[in-house]
């Protein structure tokens, strides 16, 4: 019987840390390209071109990626990012409503991280930053904008930097303001990697470069909003 028992108890001792052992991430094939940038002003550093594109081949990969965007929030500048390639069937490029939040505060690492995965699949832009004082991270994802003709040859467009409310893309609404070039009569928002520049309202830049003119080359492009209005885009050309 006291044998019994002390199987038993070992048992139960090796059940419980096998429940307790972190989740492996598969070395799954699963490609992806990502864009990016990390900066104290991401909005900046994608008008500038500034950004990266990394080439995932596997999920373990990505889960690596992820983690190193959780670091250098750690460091005090903010993340950027969306997949510029299609990884399954829940992505989704163009303008969609989902009742997948897309805002999030959290001090755990892996839920902004199960969270920033949910919101790529979702083919959406990602912006994360982190707060020291509280030990929080806060996200913020928005739809991201497909190019609608990719055959198409990029103009070089002479205009003025404007911040324009952000388009009814998605519910709830995202509010802020998004960067756009005022052409004539027409605003085009810009756009890179579908991407649009969206600023809380808090940007300083915003407010140094509102008004400044700008030559920039990019591709047109035309898109309805979920009130059924029209808005405009320039994608902006990266020579990728």
């Amino acid at each position: 019987m006291k044998h019994t028992i002390k199987i038993i108890t070992l048992l139960a001792a090796v059940a419980s840390l096998v429940a307790c052992k972190p989740e492996e991430v598969s070395d799954v094939a699963c490609e992806r390209d990502i864009f990016y940038t990390v900066s104290e002003s991401p909005a900046m550093s994608a008008l500038s071109g500034h950004g990266n594109t990394a080439h995932l081949t596997t999920e373990a990969e990505w889960d690596t990626m992820l983690d190193r965007f959780c670091d250098y929030t750690q460091d005090g500048v903010q993340v950027m990012f969306c997949s510029t390639r299609p990884t399954g069937q829940s992505q989704t490029k163009g303008l969609t409503s989902s009742d997948t939040p897309t805002t999030i505060t959290t001090s755990s690492r892996d839920e902004l991280k199960a969270w920033m995965k949910e919101m790529e699949k979702a083919g959406r832009t990602v912006n994360v930053s982190y707060d020291n004082g509280s030990g929080t991270w806060s996200g913020t994802a928005y739809v991201n904008l497909s190019h609608q003709d990719e055959q198409a040859e990029p103009q070089t467009y002479s205009g003025t930097f404007r911040f324009v409310p952000t388009p009814a893309v998605q519910e709830p609404p995202l509010g802020g303001t998004v960067w756009a070039l005022e052409v004539g009569d027409d605003t085009l928002i810009i756009t890179v990697h579908g991407m649009m520049i969206w600023s809380s309202g808090t940007d300083a830049g915003a407010l140094i470069i509102d008004g400044a003119e700008a030559v920039l080359e990019g591709i047109e492009g035309s898109y309805t909003d979920l009130h059924g209005e029209t808005f405009l885009t320039i994608e902006l050309y990266t020579g990728e």
